[in-house]
């Protein structure tokens, strides 16, 4: 981030709550979401951007109010302490609701495979920007570990959005594990199964996650 930037928001009192940047392999540029707090600044939204605008740097800057949108996707926010309240309904469910959570996964990994895989030629690369994208939603922080395509991956993830703050006899990241399978399916162009090793809701440091071809 530009040092000129934050000088900026330092010296008009604006706080940066989060940011958000976005390579694109067929962008020329890069695309940065970001949520101020103006409350304590002597600036006004429009002011703010005809300063941001006469930045060398900045090509085109819009002010988003709603809808929210992380690229070409448009976002619909929720609190991490919603996210527990819905998925521990369909906890309560019991298995009918982990296949629910996991089938959601399931289509999503899908749809996004699809999107991704035209991206790039190689697999790996389109899996690695798969853990990234998930990782700049906030679902967690990704690490893929071992690679062998079409047959075989081994994925690491810290504070996973759906088991933080759970316990558990059993893992519980049902809806990554639906995506993980989902996206590798459409992405090797055969059947993955994926198994979740290692669960922070159990206990563990981390979750860890295995796919296989059947």
């Amino acid at each position: 981030m530009p040092s000129s930037l934050i000088m900026l928001f330092s010296k008009y009192g604006i706080r940066m709550l989060s940011c958000v940047v976005q390579a694109h392999p067929g962008w020329d540029l890069i695309h940065a979401t970001f949520f101020l707090d103006l409350t304590d600044s002597d600036l006004t939204p429009a002011e703010l951007l005809t300063k941001l605008d006469l930045m060398p740097l900045v090509k085109r800057i819009e002010l988003l109010d709603l809808p929210l949108t992380h690229g070409e996707a448009r976002l619909a926010v929720f609190t991490l302490e919603d996210m527990h309240y819905l998925f521990g309904m369909l906890r309560e469910l019991g298995d009918g609701g982990l296949a629910i959570m996991y089938h959601m996964g399931l289509r999503a990994g899908e749809a996004l495979a699809e999107k991704v895989s035209s991206y790039f030629n190689d697999n790996k690369r389109s899996l690695e920007y798969m853990l990234l994208y998930n990782e700049s939603l906030g679902h967690g922080r990704f690490k893929l570990e071992r690679y062998i395509d079409k047959a075989y991956c081994r994925i690491i993830v810290k504070e996973l959005l759906e088991c933080i703050g759970v316990k558990s006899e059993e893992p519980n990241g049902q809806v990554f594990r639906g995506m993980l399978a989902g996206f590798l399916s459409k992405l090797w162009g055969r059947e993955a199964k994926v198994v979740e090793t290692k669960c922070i809701t159990t206990g563990d440091s981390y979750c860890e996650f295995e796919a296989k071809t059947k």
